[in-house]
């Protein structure tokens, strides 16, 4: 035993000796240009020994092996494998790894280097918007690009977007180009969900986003043109800035599956503050003393009642939404394939409200001789929508916080209860909102084609000749019904039914030639020429009936009443033809020119001003790499300054309006008659856009620290208004005519920094800052302003002048309350009813009286700056990444006060709910320290009238979206077919810190319109979505 002992005893020894002469310590210096580089990871190959630099870049690693090779690793830098050398202190050298700045990216009609990018550029990859539950793409650009202003118009699924890049330019819209794999994208002109309208409503925020039939899972990449002098070469198409979707391809090496699937819920972040029935039988107490009546007597105890019912509770729940992918890649024999199936699912959190949609794509290309390439990209949807009216009087949002909380859900029988005191018999008066959630139904399918085919031709060594043919087609149909109903005293009479099918169809061939050539290794020229031509056409066809025999599930209009059939039709083309052509030229990697000139020669526009010609020029010079900059290395590792100028147009206006239009009409006495629907306008002309920008990039701190700022200036002239000769006559007719000019300036600013970087941990962030204003420098329209109005245009809200920003609130200004008979009797004339509780409103021009001269701008939805932070986590195989966006300074008007706010009966009505601010109304001697007028049953001071008390501070920071994902250790596949699982958790739209008192101030534009940005008429609330979800790989 003793003598076993021992021996083990000596092998301990032998093997600690061995070790000791074998295993052995290794010391050394990194650096870069000369500058000592900390932080750097130095491992030992194959092995978990290693150790990082200090300040100084110095290391020490211990038991190192003979001929051990050591890894050196550093953010922004090439990795090195060296061998170890135990008898001298080893002299590291690093080398930036340019692989950001020789990074391709897309800038329409071919690609470049982004080193030798001179205009504004934003690019974002699939790795910075995976593992999150986005319906569309345009909703994964928040807080992602600098200037990029991204609101959802509506929370309902499937709903529309707006996107302004860099600020306002012009009035006939001003959402980007989109161009997926090259092919052009256009919003159709009709593309809402059809249609509360044609059935006396409104129909709100149900425009469609023109990416939902996009799947986002199938994004390689998206790069953001910003000025002018990158979307010059779109020219007429280009004026809104221009967003190049690439999509999915193949790469080399074994072809791979992928399943990817994710399961969420989605529910409403925040409720208005609205009475509970204790508190509305308070109010409508008051109500009846007011007008000597006596108090009935569920409303003398209201201590006794319960809460009644939360309209809001009810109306919103808890929705799923769940998203699967498949998808097949890879690349074999010169053949790169990608090719996927999904099915994405999303209730919404208004009942009744949901989308799905079912997509493939199929992306080909391959090799097939050395000198001919040829490829393909095709994607399929097929969508259904359905949606509630909203964003009106009658919506059922507008109901939930009007109802009384006195009347239930439904009645004991079962049936859907209505208001049976104080409501007229019109469906637009506030009635029971889960009953007509259900009555009145509104569905749009949609299928969808996009692609293009195309073919490379090697003519000589450099020389690329491409032919291409684009397209993208659209089939939709749209079924509306509402049926007749009584919910109390609120009667529908009629059984009303609608439908329509639209189609579009839109081709674009384009025909250029691409020639690079590099002398000298210093000198290297990129020119391109070509040709397009494109048309899109468009289509629709609808037909309206009431009858007896409709309902909601045989809604054939052949068996409504002849006697009440509207039908309609319509079709619209464009067409246009371009030429092409641009220069890029880099020298040494210090100068860099680019030229660009498109001319475009447009169906809508008539012989004098078919043609428009849209120049671009930039130039960068890249410091950093000249010699005399060499002595700042150390510090600051690349510095570029670039600055570009360009010219391009905007057409987006109806078809033919330099033409006079007839439309016919069917004729009381029999047959048709014409009638003038457009006043030709040969004059018009392009939009013509002017911008220009200027910049830096900078990188320093061993590229720790990156900043990208711009500066820009953009001057819209010429912008096209439909204006009407006679407003008064209602025969006047309508014309187009180039009435104006609008100025925008602003600033951008992107800092990237890398805050830690080990072998283990890894931090970075990125802070987004942008801040533009604008200005109507002239216009020569009909009545020298433009108006927003809603409400069928019953109330102008917004107003838009010389010298002024677009879409500016405009009414009366408020001055407090008048307190005493005093106060009334020293203020100016108001209404011959204004009494002491009443609202003093301020007479601006100082006539003595209140009246329209007294209007002046009272608000504005142009922030101050918004801004986007975001915080990128990893740890091992576990990431984190939160984002954070924000706006400052927007103002929102919520128009849906004038109907909660208890002042305005003209509004609404007596028994109608009310918001809990209502309760500080004024009483002589019993509260008298408020902003709350009197409570009145007709409003004789017109306290309800378009003010600013109804605008509010619209500033948020939102914590938009906190991802946690996990890559489990390939190890635990070694001999499984699996090769890959990623587990992830998403929130989206997590919390909003804002004074707003409405559900979200995160508001875009009011049916598109650049006029109606900012006003809330009780949108469809944006949910916060928890998902959680599994990435797989076969």
């Amino acid at each position: 035993m003793q003598k076993r002992t021992l021996k083990k005893l000596l092998c301990l020894i032998v093997c600690m000796w061995g070790n000791f002469f074998y295993a052995q310590t290794v010391k050394g210096k990194v650096t870069s240009g000369g500058a000592n580089l900390p932080g750097v990871s130095v491992i030992v190959q194959g092995t978990k020994n290693g150790t990082v630099t200090d300040f100084d870049g110095s290391f020490v690693l211990n038991n190192v092996e003979p001929k051990a090779l050591l890894l050196f690793s550093y953010v922004g830098y090439k990795n090195l494998s060296i061998p170890a050398d135990t008898k001298a202190i080893m002299q590291i050298i690093m080398v930036n790894d340019l692989e950001k700045l020789n990074e391709v990216v897309v800038i329409g009609y071919g690609t470049s280097k982004r080193k030798d990018i001179n205009g504004a550029v934003s690019s974002i990859k699939a790795s910075e918007i995976q593992d999150k539950p986005f319906v569309s793409i345009d909703q994964a650009l928040v807080g992602k690009a600098a200037g990029v202003n991204v609101t959802q118009n509506s929370g309902t699924p499937g709903g529309g977007i707006s996107v302004q890049i860099r600020g306002i330019t012009s009035i006939n819209g001003n959402e980007p180009l989109y161009v997926i794999d090259g092919t052009p994208v256009f919003a159709d002109k009709n593309n809402e969900t059809f249609s509360f309208s044609a059935l006396g409503g409104g129909n709100g925020q149900t425009k469609n986003s023109a990416l939902s039939g996009l799947n986002i899972s199938d994004i390689e990449t998206i790069d953001i043109l910003k000025d002018a002098s990158a979307t010059a070469i779109y020219g007429a198409n280009g004026a809104n800035g221009v967003v190049l979707i690439t999509t999915k391809k193949g790469k080399k090496g074994k072809s791979k599956f992928a399943y990817e699937t994710y399961l969420g819920t989605q529910e409403i972040t925040n409720t208005v503050d609205v009475l509970n029935l204790p508190q509305y039988a308070k109010y409508q107490a008051k109500i009846y003393s007011l007008n000597g009546e006596p108090v009935p007597y569920q409303y003398q105890k209201p201590d006794l009642l319960g809460n009644g019912t939360n309209w809001q509770d009810e109306l919103f729940r808890t929705a799923t939404m769940y998203n699967h992918q498949l998808s097949f890649s890879g690349e074999k024999e010169g053949t790169r394939f990608y090719t996927s199936l999904n099915y994405f699912d999303q209730e919404g959190i208004v009942l009744n409200s949901d989308f799905n949609r079912l997509s493939m794509r199929l992306n080909v290309d391959s090799n097939v001789k050395s000198w001919l390439k040829i490829g393909n990209s095709l994607s399929v949807s097929k969508s259904s929508q359905q949606v509630v009216r909203n964003d009106d009087r009658g919506g059922l949002v507008m109901n939930a916080l009007r109802q009384s909380p006195e009347l239930p859900v439904r009645t004991p029988d079962g049936s859907y209860a209505g208001p049976t005191t104080g409501l007229g018999s019109s469906a637009n008066e506030a009635t029971n909102p889960i009953a007509l959630s259900e009555y009145n139904n509104s569905t749009t399918e949609r299928f969808k084609i996009n692609g293009n085919l195309f073919a490379d031709f090697t003519l000589i060594k450099g020389l690329v000749f491409r032919t291409e043919l684009g397209y993208d087609l659209n089939f939709s149909k749209s079924a509306t019904f509402a049926p007749k109903y009584t919910l109390g005293n609120v009667s529908e009479l009629l059984n009303k039914s609608f439908k329509q099918q639209d189609q579009s169809y839109y081709w674009n061939i384009k025909n250029y030639l691409t020639y690079n050539k590099t002398i000298n290794d210093k000198h290297n020229f990129t020119f391109l020429l070509g040709q397009e031509a494109q048309e899109s056409r468009y289509e629709y066809i609808s037909g309206y009936r009431t009858g007896e025999f409709l309902n909601k599930d045989f809604t054939n209009l052949n068996i409504g009443d002849i006697d009440t059939a509207l039908n309609g039709n319509g079709s619209g083309r464009w067409s246009m033809s371009s030429y092409i052509s641009r220069l890029n030229y880099s020298f040494s990697d210090r100068y860099s020119f680019s030229a660009s000139l498109r001319a475009d020669a447009s169906s809508n526009f008539g012989p004098n001003n078919k043609w428009g010609y849209f120049p671009s020029f930039s130039g960068g010079w890249t410091v950093s790499n000249e010699e005399f900059f060499q002595p700042l290395s150390n510090s600051i590792n690349y510095l570029k300054f670039r600055a570009g100028y360009g010219l391009v147009g905007n057409q987006n206006i109806p078809a033919n309006r330099y033409q006079t239009i007839l439309s016919l009409l069917s004729s009381p006495f029999g047959g048709v008659s014409p009638t003038i629907d457009n006043l030709g306008n040969p004059d018009i002309k392009w939009e013509s856009l002017k911008s220009f920008n200027a910049g830096f990039e900078l990188a320093m701190l061993n590229n720790r620290v990156k900043l990208d700022f711009d500066y820009y200036i953009k001057n819209s002239s010429d912008f096209l208004t439909k204006q009407i000769n006679d407003e008064s006559n209602q025969s006047a007719l309508n014309y187009y005519l180039n009435t104006g000019e609008i100025v925008t300036k602003g600033i951008e600013l992107t800092l990237n920094t890398r805050n830690i970087s080990t072998e283990n941990f890894n931090w970075d962030t990125t802070i987004i800052f942008s801040k533009y204003n604008n200005e109507l420098t002239s216009f020569q329209g009909e009545g020298k302003s433009l108006l927003g109005k809603v409400q069928f245009d019953l109330y102008t809200v917004t107003r838009t002048t010389e010298g002024e920003p677009v879409g500016q609130f405009y009414g009366y200004v408020t001055d407090g309350l008048f307190k005493n008979a005093a106060e009334l009797a020293a203020g100016p004339t108001q209404e011959t009813g204004t009494g002491i509780g009443d609202i003093r409103f301020k007479d601006l021009n100082g006539d003595g009286k209140i009246d329209s001269k007294d209007q002046a701008p009272i608000g504005s939805a142009i922030p101050d700056f918004t801004y986007a932070f975001t915080n990128n986590f990893k740890y091992k195989n576990l990431s984190l990444s939160v984002v954070l966006t924000g706006s400052q300074g927007n103002q929102i008007y919520n128009f849906t006060r004038h109907y909660t706010d208890g002042i305005y009966p003209g509004f609404g009505d007596r028994f109608g709910n009310v918001s809990t601010q209502a309760m500080r109304a004024f009483e002589p001697g019993v509260n008298e320290n408020t902003d709350v007028p009197r409570i009145t049953l007709n409003d004789p001071n017109g306290n309800g009238r378009i003010s600013n008390r109804f605008v509010e501070d619209g500033s948020y920071l939102r914590i938009q979206n906190v991802s946690l994902s996990y890559d489990l250790p390939n190890k635990i596949f070694d001999n499984s077919f699996i090769s890959k699982v990623r587990l992830y958790v998403n929130v989206q739209n997590l919390y909003t810190f804002t004074k707003y008192t409405g559900f979200d101030p995160a508001l875009g534009n009011l049916d598109q319109n650049i006029t109606l940005s900012g006003i809330d008429l009780g949108r469809y609330p944006v949910p916060r979505t928890t998902s959680v979800g599994v990435n797989l790989e076969f």
